[in-house]
């Protein structure tokens, strides 16, 4: 399947009107609604409001906004392009001409998600976002040639469900500073990339309890007994760790177009709860097993 069968011309506008995103936004659900494609307009408007504050991609010119919901009978798409750029209430200075709404049933998750995936991939390219800027009507988009090109693929892959996430901490990094990184983010663990971005290692929680606990137990208790065990001795000041001295060095990375499948059952037979994603040797995102049951579950 072709990424444009899933464009009709009645929910492509061009132009759209409004100021705001949210202006925009009404305005697709409008022409979704008038196509008879959702079953619950109620229960529909409700979660696009809902959903309008926090869940919105901007890839260059574009704004995506995409959710499932059991208010819609099938995967459908709308698509607005506006003649100035619009604003997020929320955020005036993320600006954007063009608009676009997935939306799908739970039981289409699959399919929603290599769709959402498809169309972020198509708006990362700089002559499409161009072409799509510089049309004047719906016809105008369907007949954008590199956009009858991008094929929808038949399989869920890791590009669909991985988080483009890029923090990371460098090899010469003290680890007291990874520590502090990795509690404000709320994340696990790091990679440890050199200066061409490659992953050379993952630092997480394990490093840090087994070598910044004990002299942390010590101020906290003024207790001097030996190191608890299972954490290394204080054979130097902690604070003066370096990332290279103590990450884990035997990282299993995975590529944008393993399935999923494939992942999933590496991290079963291996024990792994997430991977660096890597394109060219390089970091691109993640992929946990917390993405993978939020994306395939989750509502």
């Amino acid at each position: 399947m072709r990424l444009l069968d899933l464009l009709v011309p009645d929910r492509i506008l061009v132009p759209i009107g409004g100021d705001t995103l949210h202006d925009a936004i009404t305005e697709l659900v409008t022409a979704m609604q008038a196509s008879g494609l959702v079953d619950d307009p109620v229960r529909f408007e409700e979660l696009v409001g809902d959903t309008l504050p926090r869940d919105v991609v901007t890839i260059r010119q574009a704004f995506l906004l995409y959710f499932r919901t059991d208010a819609v009978a099938h995967l459908t798409v709308g698509m607005g392009i506006a003649p100035k750029p619009l604003h997020r209430e929320h955020d005036p200075s993320k600006q954007a001409r063009i608009v676009l709404l997935v939306t799908a049933p739970p039981c289409e998750t699959s399919r929603f998600l290599r769709t959402v995936s498809a169309f972020s991939h198509a708006l990362g390219h700089e002559d499409i976002v161009e072409k799509l800027l510089a049309a004047e009507s719906a016809d105008d988009v369907l007949a954008i040639e590199a956009l009858t090109e991008v094929e929808l693929r038949d399989y869920l892959a890791v590009r669909d469900v991985m988080v483009h996430r890029r923090l990371y901490v460098a090899p010469d990094t003290k680890l007291h500073e990874a520590a502090r990184l990795m509690a404000t983010a709320s994340v696990p663990a790091l990679p440890v990339l050199s200066e061409t971005g490659e992953v050379l290692g993952m630092v997480g929680q394990r490093e840090l309890l087994r070598h910044l606990l004990p002299i942390h137990v010590k101020r906290m208790t003024g207790d001097d007994s030996p190191a608890t065990e299972g954490c290394e001795p204080e054979q130097q000041d902690p604070n003066e760790l370096l990332v290279r001295e103590v990450m884990d060095r035997s990282v299993l990375c995975i590529s944008e177009d393993q399935t999923i499948r494939e992942v999933a059952t590496m991290m079963l037979s291996r024990n792994i709860d997430r991977f660096p994603v890597v394109r060219d040797g390089r970091l691109v995102g993640f992929l946990t097993r917390g993405d993978m049951v939020r994306c395939l579950f989750g509502r």
